[in-house]
C-alpha cells in the first residue's frame, strides 16, 4: 500500500483518503466506498490505478468494519494484461476473418462417448462473408450443430470430409453438390484444414452462379459440337504458321468437324497434328493456299470452287479473331443436276426448233395439199355437177367438208403451236381495246347468235396482245357455240382484284393477281367433266351437232399460263358456264 500511493508506511495511519490518494476521485474509488458503507455489503470490483512509473491494474475489495472499511488490493496486472492482448487478438482475427471474401467457419467435431467417432460438429465462429455462401448471419450459425443446421451434408459428401480432416489431420480441397429437404441446394468448393485436436477451419465459397454457367456453356458447348458433326457442311478453323518475319508460311488445322475429316479423307490425328500445306502441298500451286494468306491479312472473305478427291465443293473463307474459319460445300450432286438441267435445256431448245420447223410445215406444206383438195372438189361440184350421180355428189361434198375440217384443224394447231414455242416480251395491254377489237370480228356471228354483250371496265395488264386476243375470241366464240336454243344468249365479261384466298393452289398469295370472269347462261355442262375441257382434241359434245377441234380451250389455258397466270371453270349443266381468268397485275420480274 505504501508503494501504491507513494508515502511511507508511518505516514500513513491519520491522513483522509483523498489525501493519500487524490485520484480517488477521478477514478471512482471513493464514490464506490462511500457506496460500500452505505449498504453494507463488501465490494470487489477491478481498478486501473496509476503510479509514478506504469499503470497497474488491482482487484479491490471492501468489505464494512464497524464504522468504516477494510481494504484489500490485489495486483493483477500480467492476468489484465494478458486478457486484453487476448481480447485485442480476438478483436483483430474478427476483423481478418470479416474482411474475407471467403466464407470461413470453425467447428468443433462432436465425438461419442462410447466409441469416440465423430457424431456431428459445433460451429464456434463464423465471418460475416457466410451470409453469401449459407444466406445466414453468424449469429445464427455459432453455437449451432453443423447436421442440425445443413442435415445434407451427409448425402452431399462433405461431412465425410469434414470428419477425415478432423481425424487424420491432413488438409482436404473438394467441390460438391449440395440439397437438402429444406430446399436448400447449390454447389459448394471448400478447403478444411485441422487447427487443433477436433477443431478444424472451413473454408469455402457457393460457387452455384458459376458452375450453372459453366454447365450453361459445356451443355451450349456440346448442342453446337452436336451440330457442327451432323452438319453436311465441312468446317475447320486454321491458326496461321508464321516465320520470323511475321510472314504467313503455313496453317495448322485446330479444330475440323467430322465432315471436314470426310472431305478431306484425313485421320483426326494427321488433321491435326500437320500443317495444312503438308497434307496438302499441291494448294500452293492451286492458288487455294494464296487465298488463305489473303484472308488473313486483308479480313475480306472469300468464296472460290474447287475438286477434291473426285468432288467438287464452294469454299468459303473467313476471318475468325486471327485466325481462318474454312466451310466447304458439296456440290457434285448439284453441278451434276446443272449439266442434266443444261442438256435437258438444249433438248428441249432443239425440241422447240422441231415445233417451230413444224409450224412451218403445218402452215405451208401440209396446207396446200389442202388447198388442192378443196380446189378440186370446188371443180368437181361447180364444173363437172350435172355429170355426176348422186352418190358421185355426196362424195364430193363428203370430201369438202373433211378438207375444210382438216384445214381448220392445222390452223387450230398452228396457232396451238405458236404459243407454246415461244414467249415474247409483255407490253401494257389494254383489255377493253382487245376485247372491243374481238366483238368487231365476231359482228356477224354475235348477231346471228343474237347474243348479248356486256363488258365492264377491264385493267391494263402486262402481256402479249395478240395472245390475249386469242383468249378472248376463244371464250366468247365458245360461248356462242355453246349457247341455248331456250333463252337469248348473254355474256358478261368482268373484272376485279383476285382475293388471295380465292386464288388457285399455283399462283403465290404474295403477289396481286386481276381476276377476269367470262360468263355466259348457256347450255352449261356436268362439273364432272371439268378436268378434260382444257385438254387438246376434247369435246364434250358430238361433232356433228357442233363444229370445232377440241383445241380452241387449250390454246385458252396455254395463253394465260404463259402470262403467269390461270384459268378454271364452274358451269351447270343447263345454267350456263363461268371461266375465271387470273393474271397478274404487275409483269413477274426475270
Amino acid at each position: 500500500m505504501s508503494h501504491l500511493i507513494g508515502q511511507p508506511i508511518e505516514a500513513i495511519p491519520g491522513q483522509t483518503m483523498t489525501a493519500l490518494d487524490p485520484s480517488s476521485i477521478e477514478n471512482g474509488l471513493l464514490e464506490r466506498y462511500i457506496d460500500t458503507l452505505k449498504t453494507g455489503h463488501t465490494a470487489t470490483f477491478e481498478c486501473l490505478l496509476p503510479t509514478d512509473t506504469y499503470d497497474h491494474w488491482y482487484m479491490v475489495t471492501a468489505e464494512p468494519l464497524s464504522s468504516g472499511l477494510v481494504i484489500s488490493l490485489v495486483n493483477i496486472t500480467d492476468r489484465k494484461n494478458a486478457e486484453i492482448q487476448a481480447r485485442q487478438q480476438a478483436d483483430e482475427m474478427r476483423a481478418t476473418l470479416d474482411a474475407s471474401l471467403n466464407s470461413i467457419l470453425l467447428m468443433r467435431a462432436i465425438r461419442d462417448s462410447a466409441t469416440g467417432q465423430i457424431v456431428d460438429f459445433r460451429m464456434e465462429t463464423a465471418n460475416q462473408a457466410v451470409v453469401n455462401s449459407l444466406f445466414k448471419t453468424p449469429d445464427e450459425l455459432m453455437g449451432q450443430t453443423l447436421l442440425n443446421m445443413f442435415p445434407g451434408n451427409v448425402e452431399s459428401g462433405f461431412f465425410a470430409l469434414y470428419t477425415r480432416v478432423a481425424d487424420s489431420g491432413k488438409s482436404e480441397k473438394a467441390e460438391y453438390y449440395y440439397q437438402d429437404a429444406n430446399g436448400f441446394k447449390g454447389w459448394f468448393e471448400v478447403s478444411a484444414v485441422q487447427r487443433a485436436e477436433d477443431l478444424i477451419v472451413l473454408t469455402f465459397n457457393n460457387i452455384t452462379t458459376q458452375r450453372e454457367e459453366q454447365l450453361a456453356q459445356q451443355k451450349q458447348a456440346q448442342v453446337l459440337e452436336a451440330i457442327l458433326d451432323h452438319s453436311q457442311t465441312a468446317i475447320s478453323l486454321h491458326e496461321p504458321i508464321r516465320n520470323r518475319q511475321g510472314e504467313v508460311i503455313d496453317f495448322q488445322t485446330i479444330r475440323a468437324n467430322r465432315q471436314a475429316l470426310l472431305n478431306w479423307e484425313q485421320a483426326p490425328g494427321d488433321m491435326l497434328t500437320k500443317s495444312f500445306l503438308t497434307l496438302h502441298p499441291e494448294a500452293r500451286e492451286t492458288n487455294e493456299f494464296a487465298r488463305y494468306v489473303r484472308v488473313i491479312e486483308t479480313g475480306e472473305p472469300d468464296v472460290f470452287e474447287i475438286t477434291q478427291n473426285r468432288r467438287q465443293y464452294v469454299v468459303t473463307i473467313a476471318g475468325a479473331g486471327g485466325n481462318i474459319v474454312v466451310s466447304a460445300v458439296d456440290v457434285t450432286t448439284d453441278r451434276q443436276y446443272r449439266h442434266e438441267l443444261e442438256a435437258l435445256n438444249r433438248t428441249l431448245q432443239q425440241s422447240n426448233e422441231s415445233l417451230q420447223s413444224f409450224a412451218y410445215v403445218a402452215s405451208h406444206d401440209l396446207q396446200e395439199p389442202l388447198r388442192k383438195i378443196q380446189a378440186f372438189g370446188d371443180i368437181l361440184q361447180n364444173q363437172f355437177q350435172d355429170n355426176l350421180s348422186d352418190g358421185e355428189r355426196d362424195m364430193t361434198r363428203r370430201i369438202q367438208k373433211s378438207a375444210n375440217r382438216m384445214q381448220q384443224l392445222v390452223k387450230d394447231l398452228l396457232a396451238y403451236s405458236q404459243v407454246t414455242a415461244r414467249r415474247e416480251p409483255h407490253v401494257p395491254v389494254l383489255l377493253n381495246e382487245v376485247v372491243s377489237d374481238v366483238l368487231s370480228d365476231l359482228e356477224i356471228s354475235i348477231t346471228e347468235a343474237n347474243a348479248t354483250i356486256q363488258v365492264s371496265s377491264l385493267p391494263t395488264i402486262p402481256g402479249n396482245t395478240s395472245r390475249l386476243r386469242q383468249l378472248m375470241q376463244n371464250l366468247i366464240v365458245n360461248a356462242l357455240k355453246f349457247r341455248s336454243r331456250d333463252r337469248p344468249l348473254v355474256i358478261q365479261i368482268s373484272c376485279q382484284p383476285a382475293p388471295p384466298d380465292q386464288l388457285p393452289n399455283n399462283l403465290s398469295a404474295t403477289s396481286a393477281y386481276w381476276l377476269i370472269r367470262v360468263a355466259d347462261n348457256g347450255m352449261g355442262f356436268d362439273e364432272k367433266y371439268k378436268d378434260r375441257i382444257f385438254q387438246l382434241f376434247q369435246r364434250l359434245h358430238d361433232s356433228a351437232s357442233y363444229s370445232g377441234t377440241g383445241i380452241g380451250l387449250a390454246i385458252c389455258q396455254r395463253v394465260v399460263e404463259s402470262h403467269d397466270g390461270a384459268i378454271d371453270v364452274s358451269s351447270r349443266l343447263g345454267e350456263g358456264t363461268t371461266f375465271a381468268i387470273f393474271l397478274p397485275m404487275q409483269q413477274a420480274a426475270n
